[in-house]
């Protein structure tokens, strides 16, 4: 028995969104390209079975204001930071009796439902963990936990790691896909570049990129550094 699932998506505020790409994104398009990559994310979980419910993790106003609008749950944090506000949100969802939860962040846009229907094959008959990697720093772009708050969230570079060795100190086999789509997290100039260059998916997150003409300044801006070198 797989169990039903509950998703969890941290969203930080809006105001704060991906300052790594201050350099080639105005403050505006940077708030414009995480609720693209949020909507992509959305667009590839809905109609993926077992997915109980989604809820956004965030102290954004207008984040709570447009996951009401989607008929989404909103989960308030509790204190500041990206893992007391997840340990906040699993110990509701564990208090609910939630039999499993994913973790995924908004900035995964190339994430599919054939991605998303993989991790939730995993057998969670016992306590399970399932793990993405994320391909820039060792983080954790994915995390499947049965029961909910069978792991402390520790996320951050060198997290899948972490993880991995958490789950077998409890007698947990932990389960590492290798799964591209959900691989790529968008934090820098190259996470842009690598989407934009990258096959089919995120329609979304390419379109606005494609509106801004983000191609041709991360084109230029990779010509300039090689000139400089």
């Amino acid at each position: 028995m797989r169990g039903s699932t509950w998703v969890l998506i941290p969203v930080k505020p809006l105001a704060q969104a991906k300052t790594r790409l201050a350099g080639v994104l105005a403050p505006a398009e940077r708030r414009a390209l995480v609720l693209a990559m949020l909507d992509d994310l959305l667009s590839a979980l809905d109609g993926v079975p077992g997915v109980a419910g989604i809820a956004l993790v965030s102290a954004d106003p207008a984040l709570a204001e447009l996951g009401a609008a989607r008929g989404l749950r909103v989960l308030a944090e509790p204190e500041p930071g990206l893992n007391a506000a997840l340990r906040g949100a699993l110990a509701t969802l564990a208090a609910e009796r939630v039999d499993r939860v994913l973790i995924l962040p908004a900035d995964i846009p190339l994430a599919d439902g054939a991605a998303l229907r993989c991790l939730l094959a995993v057998d969670s008959t016992g306590p399970a963990a399932a793990l993405v990697g994320a391909a820039a720093d060792g983080g954790t772009n994915a995390l499947l936990l049965a029961p909910p708050g069978l792991l402390e969230p520790a996320f951050g570079p060198g997290s899948c790691a972490r993880f991995q060795r958490a789950a077998r100190e409890l007698g947990v086999a932990p389960v590492l896909f290798d799964l591209p789509q959900i691989a790529l997290d968008i934090d820098r100039p190259e996470d842009l570049r690598a989407l934009v260059e990258a096959g089919p998916g995120a329609a979304r997150t390419r379109a606005y990129l494609s509106h801004i003409g983000a191609r041709h300044r991360l084109g230029a801006g990779s010509a300039a550094a090689r000139h400089a070198s």
